[in-house]
C-alpha cells in the first residue's frame, strides 16, 4: 500500500458565496486525491461554505485519519494563511488527541504559475499575444547561458541543441548530452507534427501537467493523458497489464501522426511498440524516456531498432521531467518556426 494512502489532505480555500468558486476548489480536491494517491483529500473552507476547517478535521479524524496535512490554496502570506490557519491548526489540535498536523506553503510564486498566467493571457487574446512573443525568464535566460559556456555547442548538430540545454536545465544533468538519442528526421517530425495539430499524448499526468500548454494553443494541439481514467483501469485489471499500457491501447485511436511522450512507465513503451508492429496507426514522433531499473533500457532499445522517429535516452535515465522538457522544447521551435 502507498504510503500516501493513510495520509490526509484538508484543501483550504477561503469561500465564497458564489457556488462556481467553491466547486472549483473541489475539482482541485478530487484531482489532487488522484494524482498524489491520499487517502482522502478534502475540500475545506474559511468562511461562507461548509464544511469549515474545523469541521474538515473532525471528518477526516472521524474517518481513521492521524495524519492531516493543510494546504491552503491561497495565492499571498496574508492574515488567513500567517493567522487564522495557524489559529485554527491550534485548536484542532487541543480537539484531537494524537492527531498530527502538517501546514503545507501556500502557493506563492512558482515557475508553474507563472506558464498558467501566460497560458490564460494567451487564451483571452489569441490574435493579438502569440506565444514566440512571450520573455524568457531572466533566470531561466541565465541559466541556459551556463549551460551554453559547458557545452562545446559548435560539435552539436543546431537542431538538437536546445533540446539538449532544455533537458540538462531540467535534470542539471551533462550526461543527457551523451545519452540523448535522435533518430534522423525525428526532430523535424515533432516540429511539423505541433504545426499541423497533431494529438500530443503522455503516458502519466505528470507529463501532461508539465507540458507548456500556452505553447501549443496557437496550433490548435489537444494534450492526452488516459492513465487514471476508469475504464483504463478496469481494462489494466481484466488483461493484467499496467494501467499505462492500458492506456496506449485506448489511444490507439489518436496515434497516426501523433507525438507520444513517455516519461515514466516502459511497460508503456513496450505496449505501444507492440500496438504499431501489430498494425496501429504510426506517431509521428514517439518521446520515449522512461526511467528505472526494470524495462527502461530495454523498452528504450527496442524503440531506437524500431525504425519509428524517436528522442530517447540511451540506459536507465530519463523521467517525466525529461519527456515535458523535450516536449516543451518542440514547442518552443514550432513557435520560432511559425514566425519566421
Amino acid at each position: 500500500m502507498d504510503a500516501n494512502s493513510k495520509k490526509a489532505v484538508l484543501l483550504l480555500g477561503h469561500g465564497s458565496k458564489a457556488p462556481d468558486a467553491n466547486d472549483t476548489l473541489r475539482k482541485v480536491a478530487v484531482a489532487v486525491k488522484k494524482a498524489g494517491g491520499y487517502g482522502e483529500v478534502l475540500p475545506a473552507f474559511l468562511q461562507m461554505e461548509e464544511p469549515d476547517f474545523q469541521e474538515g478535521v473532525g471528518r477526516l479524524v472521524s474517518r481513521g485519519f492521524k495524519e492531516i496535512t493543510v494546504m491552503p490554496y491561497f495565492l499571498y502570506p496574508g492574515l488567513h494563511v500567517t493567522q487564522d490557519i495557524p489559529a485554527e491548526i491550534e485548536k484542532a489540535l487541543l480537539d484531537h488527541a494524537g492527531l498530527k498536523i502538517s501546514f503545507a506553503k501556500w502557493l506563492g510564486f512558482h515557475d508553474k504559475l507563472i506558464d498558467i498566467t501566460l497560458e490564460r493571457i494567451v487564451e483571452a487574446h489569441p490574435k493579438e499575444i502569440s506565444a514566440p512573443a512571450l520573455q524568457q525568464h531572466p533566470i531561466e535566460e541565465e541559466s541556459f547561458r551556463l549551460i551554453g559556456t559547458e557545452l562545446d555547442e559548435s560539435r552539436m548538430p543546431p537542431l538538437e541543441l536546445p533540446i539538449v540545454k532544455r533537458v540538462i536545465h531540467t535534470t542539471a544533468d551533462f550526461e543527457f548530452k551523451e545519452i540523448l538519442c535522435f533518430s534522423k528526421g525525428a526532430i523535424e517530425a515533432g516540429i511539423d507534427a505541433i504545426r499541423a495539430g497533431r494529438p500530443i499524448i503522455a503516458d502519466v499526468r505528470m507529463v501532461e501537467a508539465g507540458i507548456m500548454r500556452y505553447r501549443l494553443d496557437p496550433f490548435g494541439v489537444k494534450l492526452y493523458c488516459f492513465s487514471s481514467d476508469k475504464d483504463v483501469e478496469a481494462m489494466a485489471k481484466e488483461e493484467n497489464i499496467t494501467k499505462t499500457a492500458a492506456s496506449m491501447r485506448k489511444a490507439t485511436r489518436l496515434l497516426e501522426g501523433s507525438i507520444v511522450a513517455i516519461g515514466n512507465a516502459p511497460t508503456a513503451l513496450f505496449e505501444l511498440l507492440r500496438l504499431i508492429k501489430a498494425g496501429a496507426s504510426r506517431p509521428a514522433l514517439v518521446i520515449g524516456v522512461p526511467v528505472g531499473f526494470v524495462g527502461a533500457a530495454e523498452a528504450k532499445g527496442e524503440l531506437v531498432k524500431s525504425g519509428i522517429n524517436h528522442i530517447a535516452t540511451i540506459g536507465r535515465k530519463g523521467g517525466s521531467t525529461v519527456a515535458v522538457a523535450i516536449v516543451n522544447a518542440l514547442a518552443i521551435e514550432a513557435s520560432q518556426v511559425a514566425v519566421k
